[in-house]
């Protein structure tokens, strides 16, 4: 078969993408990342589709991978020929595989075609898209992978009419294999050792269960002799429990007694410590409203005293203001003076920037940069025009000069045409006799005017050309006059660096550039009139506030520009008044706070005076001290009364007497004793007996599975038999199945074998290693007297074996019918240069017998 052409829709990254193939091999060249293995896939997937996946990996999920980067239909068309003709198919993919479509036309009629189904690959190939990409599909991914597949095998042994017995051969193998892992499997593993474990602990299990038998007797026995003890137990229990409750009801009373003790002795200890308040106020109990009162007088004393320290330490402002009373001791300017020196600065910043303006102006050398030695004068420039003028007018007189219609030519061709018709009529007059006369005599009056037109046309023609002449000579000296001018006018102009192809506009042009160059002459000249009295000016207001500021912020230097000095001063000002002011306030707060003192602590004395007549406490110390004694006291007269009243309700509820009998307490703790030793010993005793009936009911269970355990034993020992020769004949039917499908396989191996060498003695350029290839398409080379398999030898030589094997295998796939085309995606990454060149003379050859598609990303390769 042939690809004819193909079209991608949108197919990973390549999106409305065309190509026509040529038959043998065609050379792909582009950079990586460009789409070459994109559209290798996109070609096996016309004939197989994408299969549908759900791992994640993009390397495994081909439709995830090469969905469209950019979106729109994902797929495309292929055209192809065969035996059956040419066709076209189109084949687009979904998000599943049952969105899938395809489309099959045939290219002689465009119209729907049967001749194949969607499985295309595998009607035209006869294998699976494993197999397709196994065998002619060379790409990186699959070129050192196995290359053995069912669908491969079917078509070597021609077994196409029933390719499925490949499949049941493996599904044979699978299912034999399966059944053989089910008896015995590798670290003793599988139903036998399962079975034979299983044997070897139920024969521990029964001899257990036996030896068991004589220890379940004696633990009976004991279960016996613990019932009796127990009984004994709780019946002493039971009585020691009633003596214990006689003896603690005494000890409650006891209890009682001395609690109602206990509780007269606090209530006397609150009375004498209320007693010791009454010494203390002395008959002068302040109450709680007055002792706060006092106490928020107190606070308002420590407040104004807070006050009174923070007005008299000296402010943070003290040090500035006197330096700032040193500054302004000439006096402190007013806003008038203020006002009048911002004036002055912004008519210094006015006089800088329109000086600075001027300066710019003035050294601008815009007008005078084009003419560096002066221009022409006027005078001058209105000769030049004259000249240029006058050679204008002299070419436009050359010009008019035209050439006119000779005068003498009408007459010379209307006396050539008269003689002309005189000698036409004279030969007329000679052929005709009896019109001779007349004809004759015509012809001679038409030769006579003939001849004196001809002589008058000669004669103007000879003035005419004297004309000519003398014409042609006044039209040399002018166009020499005019010349000349313009040559004069040129050199003027390009001594003023003016272009000359356009005189006249250049010379208008230099005319207004040198009217402009005066001006900016007169202008400069003015603009540094200004300029020197604005620097005059600025001089004088800048002396005058360096003048003013030194006053205030001492000797300035000359300056351009004293608005900071000037915002400084203003700032100074405003912040002196400032701290003047808070001075001020300062002082007659102050004044206010001692008054105020002297205020408070007369009138907190006269209270404190009651408690500390000495005043050998503070003010705040005895405040507290009365609060925390006034405080005590309405606490123990609340106490007192609480407490005699809660003495009165215990003896009441209690109903305590005087002679209350409280004997046979103090046995107590003794019976105590002795109930608590009792449940301890019925606790051990019934936990004894617990485990006695749990292990006498456990054993009988062991010694109850004894027949159970004797019965699976004789069962498991007919099971152990089944399974090893049911292994045994599995073990034959896997080997006798192998060599089976061995001796089907040998039927195509030679076959593969010499196309193999074939290939690579080519390749190896006649230096390949004696190479074995076996039915699975393994090849091992024959090195230094010894077989090595592939992993032993460097990658470059795998991908050459392996390359070998693949086109070996193509050869020996489709020896007869559709010969299908070969897909390399840049297989000889790995090879050296020796092996390159030769690999693309073997891809050379090839092209003869097949339709090769070349994907290469260097230039070497190809």
């Amino acid at each position: 078969m042939k690809l004819l052409s193909l079209h991608i829709e949108n197919f990973g990254t390549l999106q409305d993408f065309d190509l026509v193939p040529s038959e043998g091999l065609n050379v792909l060249y582009q950079k990586n990342g460009w789409g070459k293995s994109t559209l290798a896939v996109f070609i096996k997937a016309m004939f197989y589709g994408l299969p549908a996946t759900t791992k994640r990996s993009l390397d495994d999920n081909e439709r995830k991978k090469y969905s469209p980067w950019q979106g729109g239909a994902f797929g495309g068309s292929i055209e192809f020929s065969t035996e059956k003709g040419s066709f076209r198919a189109e084949r687009f993919f979904g998000a599943k595989e049952s969105a899938d479509t395809f489309a099959l036309y045939d290219l002689s009629t465009n119209k729907p075609s049967d001749a194949y189904s969607a499985a295309l690959g595998e009607e035209l190939f006869g294998i699976d898209a494993e197999g397709f990409e196994r065998s002619t599909y060379l790409s990186q991914r699959t070129l050192t992978g196995n290359r053995d597949n069912n669908s491969i095998s079917a078509k070597l042994g021609n077994l196409l009419d029933d390719v499925g017995d490949i499949g049941n051969y493996d599904t044979a193998v699978a299912a034999l294999d399966k059944r053989r892992k089910h008896y015995v499997m590798t670290g003793n593993r599988g139903a036998i050792a399962e079975m034979e474990q299983e044997q070897l602990e139920l024969q521990k299990e029964l001899e257990h269960a036996r030896s068991i038998e004589s220890a379940l007797t004696v633990q009976q026995e004991q279960l016996f002799s613990c019932v009796d003890e127990l009984a004994a137990a709780r019946k002493l229990s039971e009585e020691t429990r009633a003596r214990l409750e006689n003896a603690g009801l005494a000890r409650e009373r006891a209890a009682l007694v001395e609690q109602r003790k206990s509780m007269e002795r606090d209530l006397e200890g609150l009375r004498a410590k209320y007693a010791q308040t009454d010494r203390f106020f002395r008959g002068a109990t302040p109450t709680v409203e007055e002792w706060r009162s006092y106490c928020d007088l107190f606070d308002s004393l420590k407040e104004v005293k807070a006050q009174r320290n923070l007005f008299a330490s000296a402010p943070q402002y003290s040090d500035r203001l006197k330096s700032m009373r040193q500054s302004f001791s000439a006096g402190v300017p007013t806003e008038t003076i203020l006002s009048r020196m911002s004036q002055d600065a912004d008519a210094m910043r006015d006089m800088r920037s329109r000086a600075a303006a001027l300066k710019e102006q003035i050294e601008s050398d815009a007008p005078f940069r084009r003419f560096p030695n002066g221009v022409p004068s006027e005078r001058t420039l209105d000769k030049t025009k004259e000249r240029l003028q006058s050679a204008l007018n002299a070419r436009a007189e050359v010009q008019k000069v035209q050439a006119e219609n000779p005068p003498h030519k009408p007459l010379m061709l209307a006396g050539g045409g008269v003689l002309v018709l005189g000698v036409l009529f004279a030969i007329l007059g000679f052929a005709i006799s009896s019109a001779m006369t007349v004809l004759l005599i015509l012809a001679g009056i038409l030769l006579a005017g003939g001849g004196v037109a001809l002589w008058m046309g000669m004669k103007k023609r000879d003035a005419y050309l004297r004309q000519c002449a003398e014409a042609e000579a006044q039209k040399q000296r002018r166009k020499t006059e005019a010349d000349e001018n313009l040559r004069s006018v040129c050199a003027f102009l390009r001594e003023y660096r003016m272009p000359c192809d356009d005189p006249m506009r250049a010379l208008t042009e230099l005319t207004l550039l040198s009217a402009q160059y005066r001006d900016a002459l007169a202008k400069r000249e003015q603009m540094r009139e200004e300029l020197n009295a604005l620097e005059t000016r600025f001089l004088a207001v800048s002396e005058r506030l360096r003048t003013g500021l030194s006053r205030y912020l001492g000797e300035l230097p000359q300056k351009s520009d004293y608005r900071t000095e000037l915002e400084d001063l203003r700032r100074e000002v405003a912040a002196y008044l400032q701290l003047e002011a808070s001075e001020k306030k300062r002082l007659a707060d102050f004044a206010d706070a001692e008054q105020r003192i002297a205020e408070l602590s007369a009138e907190l004395k006269t209270f404190l005076v009651k408690y500390d007549p000495m005043g050998a406490m503070s003010e705040g110390d005895c405040l507290q001290m009365v609060g925390e004694q006034r405080a005590e006291r309405s606490r123990l007269s609340r106490e007192i009364l609480q407490k005699e009243q809660a003495i009165k309700q215990f003896v009441a509820e209690k109903k305590l007497t005087a002679d209350m009998d409280i004997s046979g307490a103090e046995d107590y703790d003794r019976l105590r004793a002795e109930e608590t030793e009792l449940q301890r010993r019925i606790e051990e005793l019934q936990k004894k007996h617990a485990t006695l009936k749990n292990s006498i009911e456990r054993l009988s269970m062991e010694t109850d599975r004894i027949p159970e355990m004797e019965a699976r034993a004789v069962q498991l020992a007919q099971e152990l038999r089944t399974a090893r020769a049911n292994s045994a004949t599995v073990a034959n039917a896997q080997k006798f199945l192998e060599e089976a499908k061995n001796g089907l396989s040998t039927r195509y191996l030679d076959g593969m074998q010499d196309a193999f060498r074939k290939f690579f003695e080519i390749l190896t350029e006649g230096q390949a290693p004696e190479s074995v290839m076996d039915t699975s398409f393994a090849v091992s080379l024959r090195e230094g007297g010894k077989t090595r398999t592939l992993e032993s030898f460097s990658r470059g030589w795998r991908d050459a074996v392996d390359f070998c094997i693949r086109l070996s295998l193509a050869g020996a796939l489709y020896a007869e019918g559709e010969k299908p085309f070969l897909l390399l995606d840049d297989p000889f990454v790995n090879l050296d240069d020796k092996r390159l060149d030769a690999a693309k003379n073997m891809l050379e050859k090839l092209s003869e017998e097949y339709q090769i598609f070349y994907f290469v990303c260097h230039k070497e390769r190809i």
